[in-house]
């Protein structure tokens, strides 16, 4: 199936919002907003990096940084745009910190070769940011007015969806955003064919500190 990708950047449904300033990225806290996300370009520095990579084995990093840290990413190895996509990853690190007002986050940097949670589905989190800096992006749904309790249904294999593009920020609101008890962003990751390019993307989780 074809996705929705950005054909027309600026369509939207009440529901799901694609701004075009990182400002507006506050629109999230609209009740009734599950998904707000931002298109921006990719730096070509990060891009070439990133693609450099392709011969390495899977990457994982895991760690936690307050809004004005940087992460390590000792993982990876050491070549052009690995300082460009830590400056990137400290960026966003406090957008989110910024928009929620948490003093850290906990931040995921994978390589994959496959679909990590490829059915529809809901987080268990309050907010969480995804950027896909290669291969294909996070889907989500055209239309988030649908039934939350059935999304394992056939008929959702034919529900028209969008999928962000490389390093769009999305930012998409769980189950445990107050007041979104029986809501939650319905989304899944993208299927990668065999042979394809691997998928490199970051997830954001907001922290506080007991």
């Amino acid at each position: 199936m074809e996705s929705l990708i950005a054909a027309d950047m600026t369509t939207e449904s009440p529901t799901w919002r694609r701004v075009t300033q990182l400002v507006d990225l506050a629109e999230v806290y609209d009740p009734v907003v599950q998904v707000c996300a931002w298109p921006r370009e990719m730096d070509p520095d990060v891009s070439q990096y990133l693609a450099g990579l392709e011969s390495t084995a899977r990457v994982q990093a895991i760690e936690t940084l307050s809004a004005a840290g940087r992460p390590q990413l000792n993982a990876l190895p050491a070549g052009p745009g690995r300082d460009a996509l830590i400056d990137d990853l400290s960026r966003l690190s406090e957008v989110l910190c910024d928009l929620v007002e948490c003093p850290a986050v906990g931040l995921r940097l994978a390589r994959v070769d496959h679909a990590m949670c490829p059915g529809w589905h809901i987080d268990r989190v309050g907010m969480r940011l995804i950027c896909t800096y290669q291969g294909p992006g996070t889907q989500w749904l055209e239309d988030q007015d649908v039934d939350r309790r059935d999304l394992r249904h056939a008929r959702m294999g034919d529900a028209a969806f969008i999928q962000a593009a490389p390093g769009e920020v999305v930012l998409l609101k769980g189950a445990l955003w107050p007041g979104n008890e029986a809501l939650g962003a319905v989304h899944r990751s993208p299927g990668i064919a065999p042979g394809a390019d691997t998928r490199t993307l970051v997830t954001l989780d907001p922290l506080w500190h007991d």
